[in-house]
């Protein structure tokens, strides 16, 4: 009896949402400590009379909205604005035109949901705003006085939430500001799962998820990443190519062009004499030093630069350490130790033409390019959707 009241109660009572980590929880704690103090300090100060600047009670449920869960949609300004004035003014609404009584209540809170959804500001706060409002109209208390600290309160909230979550480590508000600069994105594939998808989906299912489409994203591409790193076990030692063709800093441009030429490669890794990985030569470095729009034909600006220059000096490059991405501007490598998941990460933000492999002293071992890597992938899950159907 007892296990079966522990099954009910597990599956029925508790909602499956993940926990707050500690750090969260101190975070949501001091921020709300913070805010609440803020919030007050502004109703204080505010230019209006003592009535207008009371502190209202559904203000302290939107403050656990707002400082725990600042990244939610129903956090956002206008969920606060729309999702605590629009009640307010039902409530009164429907305190003023309908006989005291349970009618009222229950009008105020289901006509204050029908026109939060409608006009998408839901904000649960809002159903008490609805109740307070109508019973704050059915004992008389004026209209004006009663809206203008319905509005304070949202003044004071909306500041207080801007101004704390701007000051913590890893929050955003409002979600619409723009983002702390960031490095530029990686290209999206044109297949696997993305935005329109995730907003097709959400639309099939037809119910208020309390979660943004940008946090909805990150979420699946995190879990993609993880579920990528649980199954594909291969390391950049076990596909990279073993013998490749390198450059010295001293090659010359027009040696280099021919030797990739004669190996037919994207890209070729520069080594120094104890071969170890000092940069990385590819066509694209070549291209960035002709310019498309000016004097002859592409084809001979090319032949221009590859052309060593006579005499002892040169407005030119000439050798491939003058050409080549190096550590120091972007060029990363990757250890024959570590797992693909980590050339597919570099590889896939289109940096780098080809990424240099390198055993534990930075010396050359091979090379990964985005073909060849596609290919094992692809033959990987290919033996694996093979083994599966064997299983069956």
């Amino acid at each position: 009896m007892m296990t079966i009241l522990i099954r009910f109660t597990r599956r029925y009572l508790f909602a499956d949402a993940a926990p707050l980590s500690p750090a969260e929880r101190w975070r949501s704690a001091v921020a709300a400590l913070l805010g609440v103090l803020i919030f007050e300090g502004v109703l204080f100060v505010a230019p209006v009379s003592a009535d207008a600047r009371r502190l209202l009670a559904p203000l302290g449920a939107t403050s656990v909205i707002l400082f725990t869960l600042p990244h939610s949609p129903l956090a956002q300004p206008w969920s606060v604005i729309g999702g605590l004035l629009l009640p307010a003014l039902v409530g009164l609404a429907c305190g003023s035109w309908l006989p005291a009584g349970w009618l009222t209540s229950a009008c105020a809170v289901a006509v204050s949901i029908w026109v939060m959804g409608w006009l998408r500001c839901i904000h649960p706060p809002g159903g008490a705003m609805a109740l307070v409002m109508a019973v704050a109209a059915g004992q008389g208390l004026p209209t004006g006085t009663s809206l203008a600290a319905v509005a304070w309160n949202i003044a004071a909230i909306l500041i207080a939430a801007t101004t704390v979550n701007n000051l913590i480590p890893g929050r955003r508000y409002p979600l619409c500001s723009p983002p702390v600069a960031t490095p530029q994105r990686a290209r999206q594939s044109p297949v696997g799962v993305q935005e329109p998808d995730l907003a097709a989906a959400l639309a099939e299912i037809d119910a208020y998820l309390d979660i943004s489409a940008d946090d909805l994203s990150l979420v699946f591409r995190r879990a993609a990443h993880h579920a990528f790193r649980r199954h594909v076990l291969l390391s950049c030692g076990e596909v990279m190519e073993p013998a490749v063709p390198s450059l010295a800093f001293a090659t010359s441009l027009n040696d280099a062009w021919g030797l990739m030429r004669r190996h037919a490669r994207q890209a070729l890794p520069v080594v120094d004499r104890g071969g170890r990985v000092i940069g990385l030569l590819g066509l694209e470095d070549f291209l960035r030093h002709v310019e498309p729009d000016k004097g002859p034909r592409v084809g001979e600006r090319v032949r221009q630069l590859l052309r060593p220059t006579p005499g002892s000096h040169s407005d030119k490059p000439e050798v491939v350490g003058q050409l080549m991405l190096t550590p120091q501007h972007g060029l990363r490598l990757a250890r024959s130790d570590d797992s693909i998941v980590v050339a597919v990460e570099i590889l896939g933000q289109g940096g780098q033409g080809a990424l240099p492999v390198v055993d534990d002293k930075g010396r050359l071992v091979g090379m990964l390019g985005a073909a060849g890597l596609t290919a094992v992938l692809f033959n990987h899950e290919a033996l694996g959707h093979m083994r599966g159907g064997q299983e069956t």
